[in-house]
């Protein structure tokens, strides 16, 4: 099957263990990654919550878009448990210093999604391709600075608009076109996101993405034209087989129409 500049990453749903045999991979221990070092106001607090069923989720969405578009999406999949490598963090953040085999599984991971950017756009290429970093959520309601908040199911993350420059560089309007943008694309489909308007996404600091699109978005290595967007979705889409299964549908639609003009 033919390939489409599309990647999806998951780096929270990993099913492996970690282990005490020599080089170990060790469970993480809060107090090892303290604020100072690893500030959640920077998107590197400590968590060792598994995004149940992200996995999942991310494989639905994927098999929609082959289906929707005949085209075969990237994949990177998280290993092991959050509790042991946390993939959405810097490397300082993301396992315990001591463990050499926890520092190369990473690596690996972030290895991968940088050689499929550059597969998806070659040396010289200046068209755009799309990372969609998936992940959950226990939040319901848009953050307490909203006056008025409302219950949402996804979260839209774009490093405060940076990680997605190179597609304003393209059409300055697009990612809120109210025919073509994302977030009125997935009101289409009554699904309620956050944020709902320029003005909050570029104010939505502390719910705005983490190290994976920040480190490969527009302008970053290892190409200045990758699109990176995190979606975090609520738990209750995410247990219920039928929710879930319904929102990857939906989803997978809301994001090839929304890509397909630049790739």
């Amino acid at each position: 099957m033919e390939k489409i500049k599309l990647l999806f990453s998951c780096p929270h749903n990993g099913r492996k263990e970690g282990t005490a045999t020599d080089p170990p991979i060790l469970k993480r221990v809060s107090n090892h990654f303290p604020p100072n070092i690893c500030p959640p106001e920077d998107g590197q607090g400590f968590s060792e919550e598994n995004d149940l069923l992200t996995r999942e989720l991310t494989e639905k969405i994927v098999e929609n878009i082959q289906s929707l578009s005949g085209k075969d999406p990237y994949t990177v999949y998280a290993d092991f448990r959050r509790e042991f490598i946390d993939y959405n963090r810097n490397e300082r953040c993301a396992f315990e210093q001591s463990s050499v085999k926890a520092k190369e599984e990473y690596l690996k991971y972030h290895n991968e999604i940088s050689q499929t950017i550059k597969e998806m756009l070659p040396e010289g290429d200046t068209g755009l391709a799309f990372l969609f970093d998936i992940h959950g959520t226990d939040k319901e309601k848009s953050p307490e600075t909203d006056p008025e908040p409302n219950f949402i199911e996804v979260l839209i993350g774009t490093d405060q608009t940076l990680s997605r420059e190179a597609l304003t560089k393209k059409d300055p309007d697009y990612f809120w076109d109210r025919k073509n943008g994302l977030i009125p694309l997935l009101g289409t489909k009554r699904i309620r996101a956050f944020p709902e308007n320029e003005s909050q996404e570029l104010e939505n600091h502390p719910l705005d993405g983490g190290h994976t699109i920040k480190t490969y978005g527009s302008g970053g290595e290892p190409r200045p034209g990758l699109v990176a967007i995190q979606i975090e979705v609520i738990h209750c889409i995410r247990d219920n087989r039928y929710c879930r299964e319904k929102f990857a549908a939906d989803m997978a639609e809301c994001i090839l129409k929304f890509v397909s003009p630049f790739i």
